[in-house]
Order: structure tokens, then C-alpha cells, then sequence
């Protein structure tokens, strides 16, 4: 597939937020605690142009494929852990790819200008996370197929 992948800029905010809706939509499916509420999409660009854009913490990439953006996904770097070994790392979020362009390697593609981005950071990066919602098991299924390996499980309990 030819797209073009970079990092997101000011101007692509609207095309933003639309993919930010995929992915919330798909995440819904397995938990509909995951549906966005209405003002989200507002609150979701400040986010974007307040923290990520010329930030050395975080960016976003995006997949440009037929004169539309058509998968995103947010990098940021999380600092070290106070009490544990656990270094910098990097912390991949909102990894979405539109429906029709999907087993395209454009998901594949976005994951490593994530992986480049985090090799050149100042601060030594080694690893990076990612977190798939409960049920996915195609989502599982592609990081695993890209040598990530599952480290920890999230369990919740209802009061």
C-alpha cells in the first residue's frame, strides 16, 4: 500500500479527531465504557495541540493514503518508575487504521516511525508499551506477530 507516514501537524485536526472516533468505536465492541461522550472530540484536539504537538514527550503519527489520513497513533514517553527497575519507555496509544485499509502493513508502518521516534529520544529508550482492550484478539494478534510481548494483565473488580 502506498501511503505516506508522518507526524501529525496543526492542520490535520478534524481528519484527527474522525480516526480518534474509530478507535474509540472499536474499543466500544468490547466495552462500551468506551464510547466517546459528546464533547470529546473538543477535548481530544486541545489534547492534541496542548500536549502532543511540539512536544519532546509525545506525537502523533499519521498514515496518509489516497489525499485522507487513514491511521494514527500517539507515542509518548513515560517516565521511570519511583520504586521499580522500570526505566523510560515509550507508551503507544490510540493505534487505529480505518477498516478498508487494514492488512495493508500501514499499521505496521505507523508502529515503527513510533519505534524510530523513541530510538532517537534524548532519553535512552529501550522499550514500549501498548494496551490491548479485553476481546481483541486481532489486536493482540498484531503485536504478537511483531515480537511484542505481553507482560503484565489489568483486572477489574466491580464494586
Amino acid at each position: 500500500m502506498e501511503a505516506e507516514i508522518r507526524q501529525a501537524e496543526r492542520e490535520d485536526g478534524d481528519e484527527l479527531i474522525e480516526l480518534w472516533h474509530g478507535f474509540t468505536e472499536h474499543l466500544s465492541k468490547y466495552d462500551d465504557r468506551y464510547k466517546h461522550k459528546d464533547e470529546a472530540g473538543d477535548r481530544w484536539l486541545q489534547y492534541f495541540e496542548n500536549q502532543l504537538l511540539d512536544s519532546k514527550y509525545g506525537t502523533v503519527f499519521v498514515a496518509e493514503a489516497d489525499e485522507q489520513l487513514v491511521g494514527v497513533l500517539e507515542v509518548r514517553v513515560v517516565g521511570d518508575h519511583p520504586i521499580f527497575r522500570l526505566k523510560d519507555h515509550g507508551y503507544i496509544n490510540g493505534h487505529f487504521v480505518k477498516d478498508e485499509y487494514r492488512q495493508s502493513g500501514l499499521g505496521q508502518q505507523l508502529l515503527e516511525a513510533a519505534a524510530d521516534w523513541l530510538r532517537d529520544h534524548p532519553r535512552g529508550i529501550e522499550f514500549c508499551r501498548v494496551d490491548v482492550i479485553e476481546g481483541d484478539e486481532d489486536g493482540m494478534s498484531v503485536y504478537e506477530d511483531l515480537d511484542f510481548e505481553p507482560i503484565e494483565h489489568v483486572y477489574e473488580y466491580e464494586l
